[in-house]
């Protein structure tokens, strides 16, 4: 059985939690320096030289500990939040990275059986795809052959690809054109009335512009901040509450549009 749109999703979205997780683990929320009798009797219990130096970081809530050695002379400031900040930017990217390959997978997945339809059935926007000419002629070329084939494959790849090459779907407009390519109506109140009695239509949309908006200044800008004639460079702040906000949004907006397409 092919995988779903929401399978296709489930397996690129596990990345936004993966970087928490491991922004969790490697965060540093130790405030001193170790202990040398807790050095020595670690040391000893791993069979490390007893005088030996070691580096170690507690993770939140000190519910993980990380210990390197001396010899890979790495201190405990690469554990600041200003540099494992990158894995919540990372997760942002991953979050919204998710979204659009679902409605990818999920556009192609429902094109060949809407275009099955009559003329007049078929989504208005879904007819503005210009497929190759080259697809449609293995197409008929294949129903020649065999007329009993199915030749929907072809078209889905020929549609597929054309997805991917001219259209992304992140930003609201992108995503009301994808449900529009499917014939969703009223696509962003279904989508809210899904979510929660907490969500409207207008609410929805202003904080998924916000998030793509922020992925884009992480992508496109490096998420610095855009300065003339600075003599320093300075990046935007990151938290890990809104990069965990902006993962649970996500999963909940696309379960919400599983639901509704």
């Amino acid at each position: 059985m092919a995988i779903s749109a929401k399978d296709a999703f489930d397996h690129a979205f596990a990345r936004a939690y993966h970087f928490l997780t491991l922004y969790d683990l490697l965060h540093d929320t130790r405030h001193r320096a170790i202990k040398g009798n807790w050095v020595r009797q670690f040391n000893k219990s791993v069979n490390w030289p007893i005088t030996e130096k070691s580096t170690r970081v507690d993770g939140k809530g000190k519910k993980s500990i990380l210990v390197l050695r001396q010899e890979l002379n790495i201190g405990r400031d690469i554990f600041t939040h200003e540099y494992t900040s990158e894995l919540l930017r990372a997760s942002w990217a991953a979050s919204v990275s998710a979204l659009d390959c679902y409605m990818h997978h999920l556009i192609v997945g429902r094109s060949w059986s809407l275009l099955r339809q009559r003329e007049e059935d078929v989504p208005k926007e879904l007819l503005k795809l210009k497929l190759p000419v080259l697809a449609a002629k293995r197409s008929l070329d294949h129903l020649r052959k065999q007329p009993k084939s199915r030749p929907g494959t072809i078209m889905k790849k020929a549609i597929q690809e054309v997805l991917h090459r001219e259209y992304t779907f992140q930003n609201t407009e992108a995503i009301a054109r994808g449900a529009k390519m499917l014939g969703i109506e009223d696509f962003w109140g279904k989508v809210a009335n899904e979510m929660s009695a907490n969500w409207s239509s207008g609410k929805v949309q202003t904080l998924l512009k916000s998030i793509v908006r922020r992925r884009n200044q992480i992508v496109h800008e490096a998420d610095l901040i855009l300065q003339t004639s600075a003599r320093t460079v300075k990046m935007r702040t990151i938290t890990r509450a809104g990069a965990q906000k902006t993962a649970d949004f996500t999963r909940d907006f696309v379960e919400a549009i599983d639901k509704v397409a």
